[in-house]
């Protein structure tokens, strides 16, 4: 059971060319078996940073994806790759854990890099490893977010050491 993350990262005022940047060291260090729980409120950003994370994949392996849809109706979109498969999945109309599990969803992280919105029904204790993305919108400057990133279980250097190189983050234990 994860109760800690081992590591927790804050960025303050982030506008969307920051958050493309940030997407695309998320595409660059994370591999099939990875789980990004993004969580906030209704309108934080959550779909559209996953949206740029699977755009970033995309740019990064010269691969033509079409559309990135939102999974709010269909509840997983799923994007092949060369080298990864990503599924993107809004649990905001599932109703609880056993639906989840009914649906398959928790099967699946195993083998693919997993953007997972609203994450709060999920029973987090079953999961070995996983990143909390908690996404706020910033009072003060309009079209900005606030991030908090915790990192929970361990193999999470690369990417971790690239998002305080990015320079955006603050790195609560360092």
């Amino acid at each position: 059971m994860l109760d800690d993350p081992y590591i927790v990262m804050e960025a303050f005022g982030l506008n969307i060319a920051e958050l493309s940047d940030i997407a695309k060291i998320f595409s660059e260090h994370t591999k099939n078996s990875d789980v990004l729980l993004l969580s906030g409120s209704v309108g934080s950003g959550k779909t559209e940073f996953a949206r740029l994370v699977i755009k970033a994949k995309a740019i990064k392996e010269d691969s033509n994806i079409g559309e990135i849809s939102s999974p709010t109706f269909s509840l997983i979109q799923s994007y092949d790759f060369k080298y990864c498969q990503i599924s993107h999945i809004d649990l905001y109309r599932v109703n609880s854990e056993v639906e989840l599990y009914e649906l398959g969803i928790p099967d699946t992280f195993g083998s693919q890099i997993t953007l997972l919105e609203w994450p709060e029904i999920l029973e987090k204790n079953n999961l070995s490893r996983y990143v909390s993305i908690k996404i706020q919108e910033t009072k003060k400057l309009k079209d900005c977010r606030d991030f908090t990133i915790e990192f929970f279980g361990h193999s999470w250097d690369d990417l971790s050491e690239a998002l305080v190189e990015s320079k955006y983050f603050y790195n609560e234990n360092k």
